[in-house]
């Protein structure tokens, strides 16, 4: 009820931040005087309010963003998850009991939660997978569920400071996926949603940061293996689609890993990595030529196929996007899609996540088309 995103914090904190203004009009000539305890009052209740009111506008502005999902993500507190994550040894397939326990939603997909650790990585978090309708309909129906042959699997990353929720919550990311699949506009579809900030108060950048954490690990190879495990998967190229933070680690991680990506959508990402004050200027210098994307996309022969939505207002993000696209030049398929209004902003790419399956689904359609 009074975790960061409960409505009974919400309530409490305004109906304080006004009942300490109320007082305060209320009783301020009890305390208009000129004396040390007055004036102490004063200014204590003053700053009450201030207080009072930044809380409150910032609990709005976390549920707007869903930057954070507890307490303990927003004051950074280390809760270790590997007490309670699943062991690759001890993962399991879907069961009949995962469905049962799964959350519905209205418009008949299953969203699954676990806390595993990473085979390789070693990372312990949440990961979130959701069955569009038709997949969990044979979840619910079949012992041994077959998946159909036609689906596909797309991972989805949040931003920095961000949480999975926010694919399923503020952005509509489901819904709207879950709309496109039963028009019959997408096939049925697998959604991987890990947590990338999996390191308390850094901004690891999805990479493998070498004596912090294998970020780039856990969100390729493990995800893969868990998903191969649990829901059965096999081994078609998967396609990344992120925003913001999420938006650079979809671009980077599908073209470091063209084995297991063949597309990537950037919603208002970047195309360097933006590194926060835990990582010192000797990693970042080798992490910057390690993760030049413009360098990688040159060496290599097969590259994936890349939408980039971006607005000429994100002015971070759409300078570093005209650096990366003069640098490649050719090298890489590029489709650029303009948001015409908005910077960086959620409400303003809530549109755009119709988009990026719009152009998933035209581009599987062009590679079905038997060669003339």
């Amino acid at each position: 009820m009074f975790g960061i995103l409960g409505r009974g914090t919400e309530v409490v904190l305004w109906l304080a931040t006004l009942g300490a203004l109320v007082a305060t009009v209320f009783y301020w000539h009890k305390v208009a005087t000129h004396n040390f305890r007055n004036i102490f009052i004063r200014i204590s209740a003053i700053f009450l309010i201030q207080f009072l009111f930044v809380g409150s506008l910032g609990i709005e502005l976390n549920k707007f963003g869903n930057f954070y999902a507890s307490w303990s993500d927003l004051l950074g507190l280390n809760s270790d998850l590997s007490k309670v994550a699943i062991s690759p040894e001890s993962l399991a397939s879907i069961s009949a009991s995962d469905v049962r326990n799964a959350r519905r939603t209205p418009n008949g997909s299953l969203i699954f939660k676990e806390i595993i650790t990473g085979a390789t990585s070693k990372v312990s978090d949440h990961v979130y997978v959701v069955a569009s309708p038709s997949i969990s309909k044979i979840f619910e129906s079949s012992v041994s569920p077959q998946l159909p042959t036609n689906y596909q699997v797309v991972e989805l990353f949040p931003g920095y400071p961000g949480v999975p929720e926010t694919w399923i919550g503020t952005l509509h990311g489901i819904e709207t996926m879950e709309k496109m699949e039963l028009a019959g506009e997408i096939p049925p579809t697998i959604a991987i949603i890990p947590s990338i900030n999996v390191v308390r108060g850094l901004d690891t950048e999805c990479l493998n940061i070498p004596g912090t954490s294998q970020v780039e690990t856990w969100l390729t190879a493990d995800m893969k293996s868990f998903a191969q495990k649990f829901i059965g998967i096999d081994d078609r190229k998967w396609t990344s689609f992120g925003y913001s933070t999420g938006g650079w680690c979809a671009a980077e991680l599908a073209i470091r890993h063209t084995d297991q990506y063949g597309h990537a959508i950037s919603l208002a990402g970047y195309f360097s990595p933006s590194f926060s004050a835990g990582v010192n200027k000797r990693e970042r210098k080798v992490l910057l030529d390690d993760y030049d994307l413009a360098k990688i996309v040159k060496s290599q022969t097969l590259n994936p196929n890349l939408l980039i939505m971006f607005s000429k207002s994100d002015k971070f993000s759409y300078s570093s996007m005209n650096k990366f696209i003069e640098k490649v030049g050719n090298s890489i398929p590029v489709k650029l899609i303009e948001i015409p209004h908005g910077g960086h902003n959620i409400k303003v790419w809530q549109p755009f996540v119709r988009t990026g399956f719009q152009w998933l689904a035209g581009i599987n359609a062009a590679n079905s088309q038997p060669p003339n």
